[in-house]
């Protein structure tokens, strides 16, 4: 095994101990510039997660997400709003809509697609979304399925549903 050369020792280098072979005390190895741009690197990255995690959580203590800014829309862009609530009408119209059928109602749409196609202005100056959708069935009384459009609109909070309405068919493609 060869051995570093210690300054207070004056040992010759033959090897990387981890003890002064003499002393028995620890080595001290200098470090080379790919150790060196390795451990800052380690160091920027440990820093980015950390601040990374302090940013988000920032943003949920006080209700404001830095990290979000991007969903933030003019109240008149129509596209920009139903985009944004499309997840909220999807969850929060879902046992409405379903409270309409006589029977029972089977969902049409994967697990992980939108129950809604289209939607539309019912109250633009009020922020009102009527979405429209055509991925359910009722069952009726004789136990066949009908294909049905219902709609639902949501109001611009995002969570309270105003009305939902159902008519059997199918939209255009």
């Amino acid at each position: 095994m060869a051995l570093i050369k210690y300054k207070e020792f004056g040992s010759e280098p033959r090897g990387k101990p981890t003890k002064c072979v003499k002393y028995r005390a620890p080595g001290v190895r200098q470090q080379t510039g790919a150790g060196k741009t390795r451990g800052g690197v380690a160091i920027l990255i440990v820093g980015s997660l950390i601040s990374g995690c302090c940013v988000s959580t920032y943003g949920v203590n006080d209700g404001h997400d830095p990290m979000n800014q991007a969903q933030s829309c003019c109240t008149d862009d129509l596209q920009c709003q139903a985009e944004k609530a499309i997840v909220a009408a999807d969850t929060y119209c879902k046992v409405p809509i379903e409270r309409l059928a006589t029977h029972e109602v089977r969902w049409t749409a994967a697990p992980n697609e939108m129950k809604f196609s289209y939607f539309r202005w019912t109250d633009q100056p009020g922020g009102t979304i009527t979405y429209v959708g055509d991925k359910a069935e009722f069952r009726n009384d004789v136990g066949i399925y009908t294909p049905i459009i219902y709609q639902c609109s949501l109001a611009s909070d995002g969570q309270t549903v105003l009305d939902v309405s159902a008519s059997a068919g199918r939209l255009p493609p």
